[in-house]
């Protein structure tokens, strides 16, 4: 049986004000990887989980920090 990898993307929409320490809270994130950020609160991020419901907490705890305004699902493929 071979193993199965979700690839996801997803874009945050934050405070910019905030960017700095929210960047520092998403790198505590393990399967979250900050693919591109913009000065105006845009991040980008990409994960790479074993299921969905992995992104799903993944998803919720981006959501959950301080400054993020919005977190949507872009993005997901299964290989």
């Amino acid at each position: 049986m071979t193993e199965v990898i979700h690839i996801s993307s997803l874009l945050l929409r934050a405070d910019p004000q905030k960017l700095e320490q929210i960047l520092a809270d998403i790198a505590k994130i393990e399967l979250a990887e900050v693919a591109m950020t913009d000065p105006s609160g845009k991040i980008i991020i990409t994960l790479e989980t074993g299921n969905q419901s992995q992104i799903i907490e993944a998803m919720t705890q981006l959501q959950l920090l301080d400054g993020v305004v919005n977190a949507s699902l872009v993005y997901h493929q299964t290989d």
